[in-house]
């Protein structure tokens, strides 16, 4: 797990304040946990959502839930590194279900996952993996202007200005990422980013494919026959 980065506290997202996105948008924060979009349980937690976008075959035995942040260093790692070697040996070969869920913990990584939520499902990855490999020009202190990186970004996956920008305001998709958020922190006590679930447990070892391989051949192996 990247120890640079931690919950927000209270999940305190009431505002997307656009550090170098422009201005402030007032955006309303998810509901308590009294809303039944956000579940009481971790088995409720990690259950797949309607809406996830996954890698794979959902009827798959194993299922992997990996909460990142598009501005986290730690994922875009694992991303750039890990993912597409799951992706062939498990994900591909209908052994291991994937779905990323956005963990974002700053609002510039916050806008970012506005976009890449406004993309159409099948754009869904192709996008965070731009995100993740040119993290430093949107994400980084010496980014001067991280909305114009963004819109440049989006404009190479094929989104326009103006509906980047109207994915920044979408109050919608705030609301989910932001229940989303809320039940990670309550419910399954996500504390910082990559976290990953293996059929409900949390995987404690490295990001590494190695580690991943080792625990889904074990974990393969304890499959009924």
């Amino acid at each position: 797990m990247n120890n640079r980065v931690l919950t927000i506290g209270g999940l305190a997202l009431l505002f997307l304040a656009v550090i170098g996105l422009g201005a402030y948008i007032v955006l309303k924060p998810a509901a308590d946990a009294t809303n039944p979009a956000i579940a009481s349980t971790p088995e409720g937690a990690l259950a797949l959502k309607p809406d996830d976008i996954g890698m794979g075959d959902p009827n798959a035995p194993i299922k992997m839930i990996e909460y990142a942040s598009s501005g986290c260093p730690a994922c875009a790692a694992m991303a750039m590194q890990t993912i597409p070697k799951l992706k062939t040996a498990y994900f591909d070969t209908g052994k291991v279900y994937y779905v990323l869920r956005d963990f974002p913990l700053n609002p510039v990584a916050v806008g970012a996952s506005l976009i890449a939520r406004c993309m159409p499902k099948e754009k869904f990855y192709p996008f965070m993996d731009l995100l993740f490999a040119n993290q430093k020009l949107w994400h980084s202190q010496e980014t001067t202007d991280p909305k114009e990186a963004l819109i440049e970004l989006a404009r190479r996956a094929g989104l326009s200005r103006e509906a980047t920008e109207a994915c920044l305001k979408d109050q919608t998709i705030y609301t989910r990422l932001s229940e989303i958020q809320k039940e990670a922190v309550d419910v399954l006590k996500v504390q910082g980013t990559p976290t990953t679930f293996l059929n409900g447990e949390q995987f404690e070892d490295a990001p590494t494919f190695e580690a991943f391989d080792a625990k889904f051949k074990a974990m393969e192996a304890a499959l009924p026959k």
